[in-house]
């Protein structure tokens, strides 16, 4: 394993995560709800904050063509646009549904785009970053689905079709994945989750203050030792979750009251 925090990036000040918002789905009805619950958190707390970080699988599904992107969104595209313009800095880390995400946030909302976890300082201290998925454990499987999908040329034959048999076609596949899902695996199984036998095996070779994840749709703060804690941020489908990581202060898992 590669040492992560060679090249760390340093922020400072007030950082909000949120993670799984998965707009777009089960339908765009109650999609829109969710999307104006985040919007009301966004600018509840847009005074003070100074760094967004999107965990990943933001959108249900996400792909860019040169002149063509998803419909929809346009209230939380304001929003994004209104705190990129207010200096909030925005991360947006890929997730296994919208793992396509090109330039279109970075020219548009001024997003820094990541592929993979990221290690960042913020406020003083050691975090690593990401959506999640895929780390940990033996996922062999999950692991080659998604290099297929990410593969550069199956994405350029992939852009080929007609947005609209492409967005139908990823649609449907997204809701059979979801509906495949037992309900029992957004439990937190504590040294059973891979994201926690992951972290286990990052404290062997550097030290790290907090991890914070995403993807498995379950909120949860784990206490590795007495120095370091597990974060997963949860969802924005139906925990309505997300992290605080003020200036000065600890992260503080939230709940946002509707």
């Amino acid at each position: 394993m590669d040492y992560l925090f060679q090249n760390p990036i340093s922020i400072t000040g007030d950082a909000l995560f949120v993670t799984d918002t998965h707009f777009g789905s089960p339908s765009e009805q109650e999609s829109r709800v969710r999307e104006e619950l985040l919007i009301a958190l966004l600018n509840q707390e847009k005074s003070h904050i100074r760094h967004l970080f999107l965990l990943g699988d933001i959108f249900d599904f996400w792909f860019e063509y040169r002149d063509v992107v998803p419909k929809g969104n346009f209230r939380l595209f304001s929003t994004l646009y209104d705190l990129y313009q207010a200096g909030v800095k925005i991360y947006y880390f890929t997730g296994n549904h919208d793992m396509w995400v090109q330039d279109y946030f970075t020219e548009s909302f001024g997003c820094q785009v990541f592929y993979r976890q990221q290690a960042f300082v913020i406020n003083g201290k050691r975090c690593l970053v990401g959506h999640g998925d895929g780390i940990g454990g033996k996922q062999r499987r999950y692991l080659l689905i998604k290099n297929i999908f990410g593969f550069k040329p199956n994405r350029v034959l992939y852009s080929m079709l007609h947005p609209r048999q492409a967005f139908s076609i990823a649609r449907f596949f997204s809701r059979k994945s979801r509906a495949s899902h037992d309900e029992s695996l957004f439990t937190f199984l504590g040294e059973r989750e891979f994201q926690v036998q992951f972290a286990r095996e990052v404290l062997k070779r550097e030290p790290v203050d907090f991890f914070i994840y995403g993807h498995r749709h379950t909120p949860a703060e784990y206490v590795l030792n007495d120095e370091v804690t597990f974060f997963n941020v949860g969802d924005w489908i139906s925990n309505f979750s997300y992290l605080m990581f003020p200036e000065g202060e600890k992260p503080v898992l939230h709940y946002f009251k509707q």
